[in-house]
Formats: structure tokens, sequence, C-alpha cells
């Protein structure tokens, strides 16, 4: 078993009783954009870390604001994270490696927990692997050195939030589909973080994953209303 020490989260909203080990994996089947295996290597690869961490004894994940200067996704909520380079092994190597760069925080710190699937991006010609880490000392936000050409700020979303139905909502699509959404707690310059698209696919696969009892959002396709003719 993993060290007690290594879960400062103090009730049954945290990760305090998740072996990363008996993680079950999200149904592929039912997330739409996933990427087949056998498709991967067609793709350009990326990777996001999917921060788990303790914010004042709270379990939280991270997301960073992206820089409104970039030319890709500028100003969107986002996990850390990026494309893979030439010296990148794999998809935990590359969301590491983009992490410790965006935030200042040391690989060494984190504990992977999980590889969930990969989703195509936006562009469709990559293929995103979400990878879960837990961090292993509370985090400390005075001490993160985020690098200003790629992150404007750090959001943290306490897990219970999240799992809130208040701070849940869904778009529907008329191709067929529906994606949730998710509204932060206020910040300091006064708007409630909206966490949508492909970051909030992944929170959501990750809260459904490690604590399926606890997150109970479903996200249901409703049909579309036709329309009675007056005709007589």
């Amino acid at each position: 078993m993993i060290p007690r020490k290594f879960f400062p989260f103090g009730n049954r909203r945290g990760f305090c009783c998740v072996h990363p080990f008996s993680l079950h994996r999200a149904r592929s089947s039912s997330i739409r954009g996933v990427v087949d295996g056998d498709q991967i290597g067609l793709l350009k690869r990326a990777a996001v870390l999917v921060p788990l961490v303790s914010v004042n004894g709270q379990s939280c994940l991270l997301y960073t604001a992206r820089s409104s200067n970039l030319r890709s996704h500028g100003g969107e909520i986002s996990f850390p994270g990026g494309k893979f380079d030439s010296l990148d092994k794999n998809a935990e190597g590359a969301a590491l490696r983009e992490t410790e760069e965006e935030l200042g925080l040391n690989r060494n710190l984190f504990e992977i927990w999980a590889q969930l699937p990969s989703l195509q991006g936006r562009d469709g010609k990559t293929a995103i692997t979400p990878i879960i880490a837990l961090l292993r000392e509370p985090l400390i936000l005075s001490s993160l050195k985020p690098n200003p050409e790629e992150v404007s700020s750090i959001i943290i979303c306490t897990v219970a939030e999240l799992c809130q139905e208040k701070n849940q909502a869904f778009t529907q699509f008329r191709a067929g589909y529906t994606l949730p959404v998710y509204f932060g707690q206020q910040t300091d310059d006064n708007r409630h973080p909206k966490i949508w698209g492909l970051t909030a696919i992944i929170t959501h696969l990750t809260l459904n994953t490690l604590i399926p009892d606890v997150y109970k959002l479903k996200l249901p396709f409703v049909k579309k209303i036709r329309r009675i003719s007056s005709d007589k």
C-alpha cells in the first residue's frame, strides 16, 4: 500500500481511499473523440497532466489559464501540457516536462496514478493523452513559478465544488453528443472560471474514474422536440 502520508486529503471527497493501481479505466466506447490504439501512430502526439493537489487541506484539481498571447487556444482554461518533443519517450514524460516548464513544479514531486484514453484534439490531427498524477506534498500557491509566455494565471478547483450540481452543466450538439461544462469558484478578478471543451471532458473522465461513488454527473442527450403541424 502507498504510505498514508501521501494523502493529506481529509474528507471522503478526496483521494485518500483510492489506490492508484486499482483505478478502473474509463469506458472508451462511451466517450466521443477517443483515439483507437491503432490510430495513435498516425496522429501528432501531445499529453496533459491532470494534477491532483492538496490546498489548505482540500482535495483539488489544478488548471491553468493560457496566455492570451498564444496562437493556439489563448485565454482558455486547460491542464498543463503540450506536444511531444524529440526527447519525450512517452505521454508520461511529455506531461511532466510540460508541467515543469509551465509551472516550475519539479516533475519528481508527482506520483503517476493513471493514463486515460487518448482523445482527438480540436484540429483532428493530434492525439492528446491525459495523465493523472498526485502531487506528493501540499501545494503552496506562492511557490509556483508560472511561465508568463504560456500561463496567465493558476486556477484551483476543489473536488467538492466540481461534484456539486450547481457548478455543473452540459452542452448538447446536433451531431448527437453532449459535453460537460463546469464553473469554478469566484477568483480575484471577479469571474467564475468556465471549464469546457476537451479540458471538461478530461475532468469528467478523471472524476468518474477516481470517485465514481461521489461524482454523479450524467450526460444525457435530449432528443430534438418535433414540431407538430397545426394544419387540420
